[in-house]
């Protein structure tokens, strides 16, 4: 969606008038319908020009401005109204560490003037809690006598809505609090939904629809991220529904409390809460200057995606309880805390066409083409879709509003369409029947997911698979990229991978741009290619399903290119990490007359055929698996897999039951963390990786260890 609305030099009223009226329509659907019409970074950026507008107007404001009244919607009339005794305020926020920095001087002026008012051994040291802004649902649930009695959503921040019956039946909320547990205790935190809970939502409604649509039914829509999913889940009618959907909760904030004397710290607060047995995000930290809150803030901004649920910032709170009053609050949000926002990583843009490209292998891969975006750090105009039924689940049609997510050097992806903006009659996009390359038929295998050009002539499939074949992950061969490749295949100076051995000098030089400098460096990377590694020559010679671990692994097993020829499918699966897929696609390919009449060509140009030598290390991990998290002191993190391999394991990059052990370094991830906890999988440090490689038997204290965070 993009911003419009009248011009703010010419009609500053209007302009403002018009903001205010977008920011309520986005609040309703933010809050109240949980079906958001736009990201977070483009209602951001309406608030904050609306704040700019009304600095530059001050006579514009009024009491019923959003930036006066704060953010949120009505309560639902599904539930009834709950008025909050204590009022659940927003957060100002800071878009980056400039803003965040000029928070904090900000903060510590307000502080140095109440000071210098009073008594002159007044003047504080000012610490500061971290926390992680969870992607979540604001509520307040309401103890007395250490039994829950009432469950509140944050509404407009006054008025709620009551979802005791649903929050209830969340596993992660205690129903009753231990023997020590005050008169009354309100405990305010995040609602929200974990990403396992979140995947297997969307896969259980993807299969429904399936289900329905082969019954000629409508269809769900399908959850586009967790937190519109949790927030929903939660306002379920039905509280069972609620219950089933695997929602947690992280306790951020003391409310009312009778009968008990208030800590003096908000992490005090956060301490007896978690001892009660209120959950407390772990990730909390108190540090006591500025610097350390950056530093916080900047190591989240690139370890976010290794938490188990989504988080869009971090909240800074001054700790202590009593500064905190001395410097209060504004109309809308406390001056003792803010949010730090993460860089946006979701943003709306429009959905201009569905295209088909062609792989190397054939593969017939749906591409967005979008009106460009900024998002996740960079331009976005193209995102994969990856292949008909991703885009048959989604629903995405060209004309839609779409949202994108790109999470920083992650490929983008439509998440999905913004249903409420779609043109009426938009048509459901048709995945083509013939190769938009060669006009050949496109094939669909049974129990494949890919449609596959199978025409070896086509046009694109040959320019994608010398482009392959040249790459870094493959043979390698600096200065041939994919401009050059289409030039050499429309001047017929080559129609395959083995052509590329044959360019001569003499042709090349008669070419535009090209002397005999650039000629003579091409012609040299060509020969240094020849040397590469057998398990590059496997990958790139484009075989369905192989990649490059795969073509390393085969390599390293039967040792020459000519033993990999003669094997037979069942020799092929009998190597470990090689499934019986990948053995059957690689027999396949060796089997067809015209590949072998290509590498033969190869093998007289001169490449590399021979697999590397086998180890003469011991073969203490054969067939375990070993993941490493964290940087170690004596390996960088190519050595230990180096380490890991060389001794016959393998060095995943995700812990599963199938890993044998996960080695913890300085500054682990915590998703790697929690997933061995939650399997049992032993944690060894550095000392203990050594012994680990040398004899391939874990330490007594780890084999049976009580694993936890």
């Amino acid at each position: 969606m993009s911003i419009t609305g009248p011009d703010s030099e010419l009609d500053p009223a209007g302009r403002v008038d018009w903001l205010r009226e977008q920011i309520h329509t986005h609040n309703q659907a933010y809050y109240e319908r949980d079906a958001p019409i736009i990201a977070d970074a483009e209602y951001d950026l309406l608030m904050r020009e609306l704040r700019f507008l009304e600095d530059a107007h001050p006579d514009l404001i009024t009491a019923q401005s959003p930036t006066q009244s704060g953010v949120g919607g009505s309560p639902s009339e599904q539930f009834s109204p709950v008025q909050h005794r204590r009022r659940m305020m927003s957060l100002d926020n800071a878009m980056d560490l400039d803003e965040l920095r000029a928070w904090g001087e900000r903060t510590a002026r307000r502080l140095a003037e109440i000071d210098a008012a009073g008594p002159a051994d007044t003047a504080r040291a000012v610490r500061y809690v971290c926390e992680l802004k969870i992607d979540g649902l604001a509520v307040s649930v309401r103890y007395e006598r250490g039994r829950l009695v009432q469950a509140a959503t944050r509404g407009d921040g006054r008025v709620g809505e009551d979802v005791t019956a649903n929050v209830s039946g969340i596993a992660a909320v205690p129903q009753q609090l231990g023997p020590s547990a005050p008169e009354v205790l309100e405990a305010r935190g995040e609602i929200y939904l974990p990403l396992d809970s979140f995947h297997a939502l969307r896969e259980r409604v993807i299969a429904e629809n399936e289900e329905l649509a082969a019954k000629g039914n409508r269809q769900r829509p399908v959850p586009v991220n967790p937190r519109n999913a949790g927030a929903g889940s939660l306002r379920q009618k039905d509280p069972t529904v609620t219950a089933s959907r695997g929602l947690a909760w992280w306790c951020y904030q003391l409310g009312e409390i009778v009968g008990a004397e208030e800590p003096p710290t908000h992490s005090a607060a956060l301490a007896w809460l978690g001892g009660m047995g209120i959950p407390v995000n772990p990730e909390t930290k108190v540090v006591d200057n500025l610097d350390e809150v950056y530093k916080f803030c900047a190591h989240w901004v690139e370890h976010r995606h290794e938490l188990p649920y989504e988080i869009d910032g971090v909240v800074i709170k001054i700790d202590d309880l009593a500064t905190q009053q001395a410097l209060g609050e504004t109309a809308k949000a406390p001056r003792w805390a803010i949010a730090f926002k993460l860089p946006p990583e979701e943003r709306t843009t429009t959905l201009l066409d569905i295209q088909v490209s062609i792989g190397r292998t054939g593969k017939a891969t749906p591409f967005a083409v979008l009106k460009p975006v900024f998002v996740g750090g960079s331009t976005v105009g193209m995102s994969t879709l990856h292949n008909e039924d991703q885009v048959r689940h989604k629903d995405v049609r060209p004309g839609d509003t779409v949202i994108l997510r790109k999470a920083g050097d992650v490929i983008p992806e439509v998440v999905g369409p913004v249903l409420e903006l779609r043109p009426e009659g938009l048509p459901e996009w048709k995945f083509p029947s013939n190769c938009p390359s060669c006009a050949q038929p496109l094939v669909r295998h049974e129990g494949e997911s890919q449609h596959l050009c199978i025409n070896p002539e086509c046009p694109q499939k040959r320019w994608a698979s010398i482009c392959h074949f040249a790459s870094r992950g493959a043979m390698d061969i600096d200065g041939l990229g994919e401009q050059q490749i289409a030039s050499f295949l429309e001047l017929s100076l080559m129609n395959d991978v083995a052509d590329i051995f044959s360019l001569q000098a003499d042709r090349l030089l008669h070419l535009p741009g090209y002397q005999q400098l650039s000629v003579q460096n091409l012609l040299s990377a060509i020969e240094a290619s020849k040397s590469r590694p057998l398990g590059n020559l496997l990958f790139g010679l484009n075989i369905l399903h192989l990649g490059a671990s795969g073509g390393q692994t085969l390599a390293a097993a039967f040792g020459s290119l000519e033993a990999i020829m003669a094997a037979s499918v069942e020799d092929l699966s009998a190597v470990a990490g090689i499934g019986p897929v990948i053995a059957g696609s690689v027999f396949s390919f060796f089997a067809e007359p015209a590949n072998r009449d290509l590498v033969q060509r190869l093998v007289d140009a001169g490449v590399n055929t021979v697999g590397p030598e086998r180890s003469l290390l011991q073969q203490t991990l054969s067939g375990r698996g070993v993941v490493v998290t964290g940087s170690l002191a004596g390996f960088s993190r190519d050595a230990a897999a180096s380490a890991i391999k060389e001794r016959g394991g393998t060095a995943p990059g995700s812990v599963s039951k199938k890993t044998f052990a996960v080695v913890i370094g300085d500054e682990p991830g915590a998703s790697k963390l929690a997933k061995a906890t939650e399997l049992q999988i032993p944690l060894l440090n550095e000392a203990e990786f050594l012994q680990l490689l040398q004899t391939g038997e874990l330490p007594a204290t780890s084999a049976d260890q009580d694993v936890s965070i």
